[in-house]
């Protein structure tokens, strides 16, 4: 396939880090000839909201879709009957789910003992491949992998090769509005001018003055649905199922007094699914707080990965739980040490963490400081002379003591410093003596990635 022509594949996966380089093994059969979708949030570190038009949107985008479902004891509550006997994240299954309803041609690799069940006659555009893990390993048994997984991901992606071709894609900004009770009319103008600003044309779907030939047109023509589904009629009803049936992108809508929801049957059954992402709203004016961001989230662009940049963003969740905070005083030319360790973390994707940073105009320094303390779990000490004379390392350095063993220390001497800090004399202090930053640096990195790598064998273990 030439190069400029791949597939754009939506991967539903996990974030664990035992299941990354399952991720990589899988994404790594199928990179000559793909290209992967993302949603990469605004700000880095942080998650994507959970919009469900917006997952629909990225399915519209995609000509493959591909999962990989791995085993998760759930959460109490998350698999209600008659799904109590799954094993997995709610969420991947929902995008399962959507993608089915969509029926785009789809890989579903899948751990045994998840407890998922695929149809019982696929056709040939759906590939449901199980296969097992020990318990602690990461991968599957390479003789299963090689004889089974990778020859059906093979078979699966010569059959789209040989009967797809990638397709381009234009968003449509014409939004339709399904309202049916009178409450839900009175909004229409909020949904307006929500949708105006958020770069839509809006129009009402009236069954009472249209032919259910131009209200299916309209819905075909649609790149996103607005939807309400308290005190519905039997043909607004109709209207919501074609377009839950298109799959169309759609905000839904329930009014309601009082907060509760009794959703209908449409929109009821899947774990992880419609009722996580329903704008309940009781005034007009509560409508654009809500409805607003998922506006915003269908504009919202990040580039197709390929090759390296599709992997390393597979891989930069390996170390997501952590927090590393880098404690010092080091100014002007010695800074040198600071700014290496910073940059070889990054290249390991791991997030550092320095008073500098933030310590900016037009920043609330103090706050992001304590917001990062908190949420530290690696605290790197660069100890030298003048580190117990500066308050700014001593209120860190306190801070992340008061946290006990929920935050690991890792303790270096610098510039000349040989005695251990007072309260820190329980704990090893490297002493680096040479004069290379970057050397230096490598020393200081290899530490914490050896403490990271050894949490994270600790979390498999538990």
């Amino acid at each position: 396939m030439p190069d400029d022509k791949r597939f754009g594949v939506y991967l539903s996966h996990s974030w664990r880090p035992r299941d990354v380089d399952l991720n990589l093994k899988v994404w790594d059969q199928l990179s000559a000839n793909c290209e992967l979708l993302v949603d990469k949030p605004e700000q880095p570190g942080a998650d994507p909201p959970y919009y469900i038009n917006r997952i629909e949107e990225l399915l519209w985008r995609s000509d493959l879709f591909v999962s990989v479902l791995t085993y998760r004891e759930p959460r109490q509550g998350e698999f209600p009957p008659p799904d109590t006997t799954l094993r997995c994240s709610p969420y991947s299954l929902f995008e399962i789910r959507l993608a089915e309803r969509a029926d785009l041609p789809r890989l579903i690799v899948y751990e045994r003992s998840t407890g998922f069940r695929p149809p019982i006659s696929p056709r040939p555009w759906q590939a449901y491949v199980p296969f097992d893990r020990g318990m602690g390993e990461q991968l599957p048994e390479h003789r299963q992998w090689g004889n089974t997984v990778h020859a059906k991901i093979e078979q699966w992606t010569q059959w789209a090769q040989g009967h797809r071709m990638p397709m381009s894609y234009e968003q449509s900004n014409c939004a339709v509005v399904l309202t049916g009770s009178a409450s839900a009319s009175r909004a229409f103008e909020a949904l307006e001018d929500s949708l105006r600003q958020g770069n839509y044309e809006p129009v009402r779907c009236d069954p009472e003055r249209q032919r259910s030939s131009d209200a299916f047109r309209m819905l075909r023509e649609a790149g996103l649905v607005v939807a309400e589904f308290a005190q519905t009629g039997a043909i607004q009803e109709q209207l919501y199922a074609a377009a839950h049936g298109l799959s169309l992108p759609s905000i839904r809508l329930f009014h309601s007094e009082s907060g509760q929801t009794d959703l209908p049957w449409i929109l009821r059954g899947d774990p992880g699914g419609y009722q996580n992402d329903i704008v309940v709203w009781n005034k007009p004016e509560d409508l654009p707080g809500q409805v607003d961001p998922r506006i915003g989230a269908m504009f919202r662009l990040s580039p197709a990965l390929r090759n390296g940049s599709a992997s390393d963003y597979l891989q930069s969740k390996r170390y997501s739980q952590f927090f590393v905070f880098l404690s010092h005083t080091l100014k002007g030319p010695e800074r040198a040490l600071v700014e290496q360790i910073y940059a070889l973390l990054q290249e390991r994707r791991v997030t550092p963490f320095e008073y500098h940073s933030v310590n900016t105009s037009g920043i609330d320094w103090q706050k992001a400081l304590n917001e990062a303390l908190e949420k530290t779990t690696h605290f790197v000490v660069l100890l030298d002379p003048e580190y117990v004379n500066s308050q700014t390392c001593m209120y860190e350095l306190e801070k992340i003591l008061s946290r006990g063993e929920q935050v690991k220390i890792l303790p270096f001497m610098i510039n000349g410093r040989d005695r251990p800090h007072p309260k820190l004399v329980h704990i090893h202090h490297r002493l680096l003596e040479g004069d290379s930053p970057h050397a230096n640096a490598e020393v200081v990195v290899q530490q914490i990635m050896a403490a990271l790598d050894a949490a994270l064998g600790h979390a498999a273990s538990v």
